[in-house]
């Protein structure tokens, strides 16, 4: 019994890559995968990313900062709400699901945003099912587009498997990502 739990426990990720590239092969990727960088440490997760958005920084920004528009071009929020803005502040709610393979997590979150002007978007969860989270991007005009620097810090409220926790983490944020260019490139 002990080598079949073995056995199934070492299988798994080579069981559910595949189904997760087939299940991603309909949309476009353009931040792959290994471009997110994610460590884990008990069940908090820290992720980092950089990349060239090949627009200018007020388009990125326009894309970024699209708190109210967002649920309809990233695929894994079924629905983005400004609860509450001022010109540097929003309170914002989220929800959505985490997929990976046969995996899948329900999320909610609600966060306080501080704006700095196409130069730094700072995030700090005050509600939902995380734990904690607090995120920064910052923008940086590079040639004719904007390099983006992403780093946050998460704990979920939820369970992770072990062994895809941080697969699906990676993953996620650069689905995420990839349909923010996609939306940048539409918009210009």
């Amino acid at each position: 019994m002990l080598r079949k739990l073995c056995f199934w426990l070492l299988a798994m990720p080579a069981l559910l890559f595949p189904l997760h590239w087939a299940m991603a092969a309909d949309a476009p990727q353009l931040v792959p995968d290994s471009a997110v960088q994610v460590q884990r440490s008990g069940s908090s997760f820290t992720v980092d990313m950089s990349m060239v958005a090949p627009v200018p920084p007020a388009q990125a920004w326009a894309v970024l900062t699209d708190f109210e528009h967002m649920g309809s071009f990233v695929p894994n929020l079924s629905s983005s709400q400004v609860l509450e803005r001022s010109d540097t502040l929003l309170k914002v709610a989220q929800k959505g699901v985490a997929r990976y393979g046969f995996f899948s997590a329900n999320f909610e979150s609600i966060r306080e945003i501080n704006l700095n002007p196409q130069l730094e978007i700072r995030a700090h969860n005050v509600g939902g099912n995380l734990k904690r989270m607090d995120s920064v991007m910052q923008l940086q005009a590079e040639g004719t587009g904007t390099r983006l620097h992403y780093h946050a810090e998460v704990v979920p409220g939820f369970w992770f498997p072990p062994l895809i926790g941080p697969a699906l983490v990676r993953h996620e944020t650069a689905e995420q990502f990839s349909a923010m260019l996609q939306e940048m490139a539409r918009r210009q």
